[in-house]
């Protein structure tokens, strides 16, 4: 193998590797003639690989450490590396952010500038942890899933006996589009199966405001509570 393929090779194993892997993972996958040809031996520390890289490779990639641990990564905006890190149609699985080459901190904040620039979207479960989605990509109910018995199973999953339930943390527990949310919620109220209340909206933030119900007489409701008959 010609020393000048060296770098060809990296590449093309990070890119199956989406992007970045741990420096001393590298050798496992360059084979011997590689090793051979950077100088690796077995042992070697995650510093002296990535001095031996740059050695061949130049400044064709970029390393990066989090804790103790070194990564490579295929250079890229940082943005763009994470919203390749979202699947298309699923949530982002936030149990590999332990092997990401970002801190937790460094992710969120990344997430954030991308869902400011409206590219993805994230939602909340039911214990409040996030959910990622690529904007577009979250799943739709079909419209046979918008049914009284799907609100108040999601209403009952949030109440847990606290009795109110929050209509910011209902609206993302269900994920449906506005209006048929909103229709719902009026539908349920004249009915008399629940009751809006006003709520407290110095205690939500900007977003969870905005996730509140406007109702017809543009007063805004910020809790709900179900009628036990």
């Amino acid at each position: 193998m010609p020393e000048k393929n060296i770098a060809d090779l990296i590449q093309s194993i990070l890119e199956k590797n989406k992007g970045f892997m741990l420096v001393t993972r590298l050798p496992d996958f360059i084979g011997a003639e590689g090793k051979y040809k950077l100088g690796i031996r077995k042992g070697d520390s995650g510093k002296i690989i990535r001095r031996k890289i740059e050695q061949s490779a130049e400044d064709r990639f970029i390393f990066r450490l989090r804790g103790r641990s070194m990564y490579i990564l295929i250079p890229c905006e940082p943005s763009e590396f994470v919203l390749g890190l979202i699947p298309e149609k699923k949530a982002f699985d936030a149990r590999v952010l332990r092997n990401l080459p970002f801190t937790k901190a460094e992710f969120y904040t990344i997430v954030n500038e991308l869902t400011d620039e409206g590219r993805v979207k994230t939602l909340y479960d039911e214990k409040g942890k996030p959910k990622i989605y690529r904007a577009g990509g979250i799943p739709k109910p079909e419209p046979e899933d918008y049914t009284q018995e799907k609100f108040i199973e999601a209403f009952d999953a949030l109440d847990r006996g606290r009795i109110f339930v929050r209509i910011p943390d209902l609206r993302r527990k269900l994920g449906w589009p506005r209006e048929v949310f909103d229709d719902m919620l009026r539908d349920l109220r004249d009915r008399d199966v629940i009751q809006l209340h006003t709520g407290d909206a110095s205690l939500m933030t900007p977003d969870e405001v905005a996730d509140c119900f406007i109702d017809e007489n543009d007063f805004r409701k910020g809790s709900v509570t179900r009628n036990v008959r």
